[in-house]
């Protein structure tokens, strides 16, 4: 098996966690809903609503690399592409470029979840002692 093909492989597998990061939202989703008309409710919303942006764009990207099988498919695919959100074709990246992005996306997801986490958390301590 090659490398790209290795790699490919493993983002896609990572993509897929997209499932996981959604589930463990519904835990603070249930927060704010019972904190529904106070101003904790907003911070907590944004960050939910955040996080499930990064999942819905984990879940693309998991769906659009299925398409990607080697480096010459990539013209085509942005081509494909083009027509949907009529970006400029001509310029198309690597697929080591891709694999990037998509690791930073999947970063960011953490991070977006790890941080309703902590406010969640913290909301739940605050009120706690009040």
């Amino acid at each position: 098996m090659s490398d790209i093909t290795m790699t490919s492989r493993i983002i896609k597998i990572h993509l897929s966690s997209w499932r996981y990061f959604a589930a463990l939202t519904l835990p603070p989703l249930v927060l704010i809903f019972n904190l529904l008309f106070s101003a904790d409710c907003v911070l907590l919303m944004g960050l939910f609503l955040l996080s499930h942006y990064y999942c819905w764009r984990l879940w693309l990207d998991e769906r659009l690399f299925q398409l990607i099988e080697s480096e010459s498919d990539l013209a085509e695919f942005d081509n494909g592409m083009a027509h949907l959100w009529t970006k400029k074709t001509g310029n198309t990246r690597t697929l080591a470029e891709r694999w990037r992005g998509a690791r930073n996306l999947f970063y960011r997801a953490i991070f977006s979840l790890m941080a309703l986490w902590v406010v969640s958390s913290s909301t739940v301590f605050y009120l706690a002692l009040t």
